[in-house]
């Protein structure tokens, strides 16, 4: 589990998010730059854990697991409801409701697009303080992970969003792809007289990115929810007290622990539940960063960094020169193990189907 792929994968994905944003920075496309942000502050993480907790599980850096934690609590709502905000802004145009938006229209959907994108998960990750049984946890190779009360609350509060608004997404989705599809022949036309930033060749690509972000990430949070509901029984909720017991404690649990106790399902989920970022990084990559306003972009960096290092001017020779031949230069070469995996009070010793 969480081999050496999976430390090399996150790093790539921090480069694949950062080459092609210059051009969504530059057009000011809230929705995107909200999809960066949340992949952004989850990948880079997911990165450095994977590498100072590669062969320990120890409490190396609490404050920063506390952060890091809620971000991917943040992150299991930021991308969904980035998507929803990119497909739900595709549909307006496609649907040409408007024949001009001016900048007072720009800026109130920024402003909607902000509220939903970022807003809401940060809500979500205050919410989450109410269901959050213990600190979190650290397992080997993957580093901190999310603790979570497993309860009626949780689920509302927490756990159902990302679906929410990925089924919310597939609407607007399939409603502007066929609009697109009905007025293919003038979109270009409608794309103009709107003043948008997006060309046709941008929304078939933020089309396809949405698509398919919801056909990979969908069906996965289906699963991992319906099988915790199915084998882990919601526990209930008497009171904060009684939840918040022992939230100062940080439990620790060995990879090779993880393999033997966990069921082979169960690995499965959580494996696969930690590389949606990646994958979604590489999926916005993909569509973003081979097009030709990126490669024109790493043209203009190629030759800002070539102006940075100007090549030397050529010395001419003379009567007291050293030859090249004589240089001196010529002749150098260039959970600890005594944990139970699970609790009578559900906080996430269960790792595996938590979010």
């Amino acid at each position: 589990m969480f081999g050496p792929v999976f430390v090399v994968f996150n790093f790539l994905s921090i480069f694949f998010l950062i080459l092609p944003s210059s051009w969504h920075l530059r057009a000011r496309n809230t929705a995107t730059l909200t999809y960066i942000f949340w992949c952004l502050v989850n990948v880079l993480p997911l990165a450095i854990n994977s590498l100072v907790w590669r062969h320990r599980s120890d409490i190396t850096a609490p404050i920063y697991c506390d952060i890091v934690t809620k971000l991917r609590v943040g992150g299991e709502v930021g991308i969904p409801a980035s998507i929803l905000c990119l497909t739900r802004q595709l549909e307006s145009i496609a649907a040409a409701r408007q024949a001009y938006f001016n900048e007072k229209d720009r800026r109130r959907r920024r402003i909607e697009e902000l509220a939903l994108g970022l807003g809401f998960p940060f809500l979500v990750m205050i919410l989450h303080t109410v269901v959050q049984g213990h600190r979190y946890d650290i397992v080997e190779r993957v580093g901190c992970v999310v603790a979570v009360y497993w309860s009626l609350p949780a689920v509302l509060l927490v756990q159902i969003w990302g679906i929410v608004f990925l089924l919310a997404s597939c609407v607007y989705a399939a409603l502007a792809a066929r609009l697109f599809l009905a007025r293919r022949k003038q979109f270009a036309s409608v794309l103009e007289s709107s003043k948008s930033a997006i060309s046709t060749s941008r929304f078939v690509r933020l089309i396809a990115l949405s698509v398919v972000e919801i056909a990979f990430a969908l069906p996965i949070l289906l699963f991992l929810r319906l099988y915790s509901l199915i084998h882990e029984p919601l526990l209930p909720y008497v009171n904060w007290a009684f939840v918040h017991e022992n939230f100062g404690n940080i439990y620790h649990t060995r990879i090779d622990m993880l393999e033997v106790n966990v069921p082979q399902v169960a690995k499965a989920m959580f494996e696969i539940s930690y590389w949606l970022y990646p994958v979604s990084s590489t999926l916005f990559f993909l569509f973003f960063g081979l097009g030709d306003e990126a490669i024109s972009t790493y043209r203009e960096w190629g030759k800002a960094l070539k102006n940075l290092f100007p090549e030397s001017a050529e010395v001419v020779p003379t009567e007291s020169s050293i030859p090249y031949k004589q240089s001196l230069f010529a002749t150098l070469p260039i959970v600890s193990l005594d944990q139970k995996w699970g609790s009578e009070k559900g906080d996430l010793k269960r790792l595996p189907w938590s979010s």
